[in-house]
């Protein structure tokens, strides 16, 4: 199926191919190099993802494996024309560094996203005044409108695909408290909150209560992209802000054992987080956007977001404190 999961996304999907028929027809990948008067290490780059296939070569790989002139070889080589399309976001190429361009390009074309944030709204689900919030802090006199107008178009991009990914995504409560803007722009954080109500409606949305404790995931967040016909997944990790990835099946088992553990025994379930969130937007904007305080005259009790969320969306008083209200009721972190 040819469709719209843009350049990077068919350029692996043309790898995967291409070693499958390159190991079909039993051949090494020195035995292709001397055949077709290569450099060992120029078919390396081209499997290796690091190098797109110019269509004489990918021709040269076709004819060698004998699909050539098929149906299957014409279905690769349109593979191969949509591998070297330029990306939608190849004006703005300057202000991204190739990771991001990567993480950007496998975004585009998964069939499922899973992703964790302890720390901020993630990218796909931000309002555009909390998106130039960040940048500014990050580079305040570089590439502001550049990197602002990359994440919009991120977002339109994947509320044009067809079928749409699904998405889950799981949220410490912190994300929610944490004032992004500043007390001089309360309004962005409000409007950000109830953007996440909206986005509700088409996304997973899974809140970790700060009740919750420790678990795994709480100190880096990371991204799961699945993929449709037999692409393997991919995983990045957040370090340091640098974005690592790996298709190793022993890192994306593990992480996606975290993700199922969070969701199972650490998140609210998806109508308590959109209580909890609607909230966190409710006491802000009664507060007028202040951030909410940890200790002193006024400090909200830390033990009582989730049951007054519940409360209140219910139309009751708050509930008294308690451990933790989650569907399974288990706190021990992993």
């Amino acid at each position: 199926m040819i469709d719209d999961r843009g350049p990077v996304v068919h350029q692996a999907l043309l790898i995967h191919r291409l070693v499958e028929l390159r190991r079909g027809n039993g051949l090494t990948q020195e035995k292709v190099a001397r055949s077709l008067e290569w450099s060992h290490a120029k078919l390396m780059r081209y499997e290796g993802g690091t190098q797109v296939l110019p269509k004489a070569d990918l021709d040269a790989l076709l004819d060698l494996y004998r699909v050539l002139g098929s149906g299957r070889g014409r279905k690769l080589q349109e593979i191969g024309r949509r591998a070297r399309d330029k990306p939608w976001w190849y004006p703005h190429r300057h202000a991204l560094s190739v990771e991001e361009r990567h993480y950007v390009g496998l975004e585009m074309g998964a069939a499922r996203i899973r992703q964790c944030a302890p720390a901020l709204v993630p990218g796909l689900l931000r309002t555009r005044d909390y998106a130039h919030a960040l940048c500014s802090m990050v580079d305040p006199a570089g590439e502001v409108g550049r990197l602002v107008e990359v994440l919009m178009g991120r977002q339109g991009v994947m509320l044009t695909r067809s079928p749409v990914p699904e998405q889950i995504y799981v949220l410490d409560e912190a994300v929610l408290r944490r004032i992004v803007g500043g007390r001089e722009k309360p309004g962005v954080m409000v409007r950000q909150l109830h953007h996440l109500v909206e986005r509700s409606a088409s996304v997973q949305l899974r809140i970790v209560p700060e009740e919750a404790g420790l678990y795994s995931g709480a100190l880096g967040g990371f991204t799961l992209f699945d993929f449709d016909e037999g692409l393997p997944p991919v995983l990045h990790t957040e370090h340091r802000g640098r974005v690592v990835a790996s298709k190793k099946e022993e890192d994306v088992r593990a992480y996606a054992e975290v993700f199922d553990r969070l969701v199972a025994e650490h998140a609210l379930d998806t109508r308590r987080s959109l209580a909890l969130i609607e909230h966190h937007a409710r006491r802000l904007q009664s507060r007028g956007g202040a951030s909410p305080d940890t200790g002193g005259e006024g400090a909200e009790s830390p033990g009582n977001g989730v049951g007054e969320a519940l409360a209140g969306a219910a139309g009751q008083e708050p509930a008294p404190p308690r451990h933790l209200q989650i569907t399974n009721d288990r706190t021990s972190p992993p």
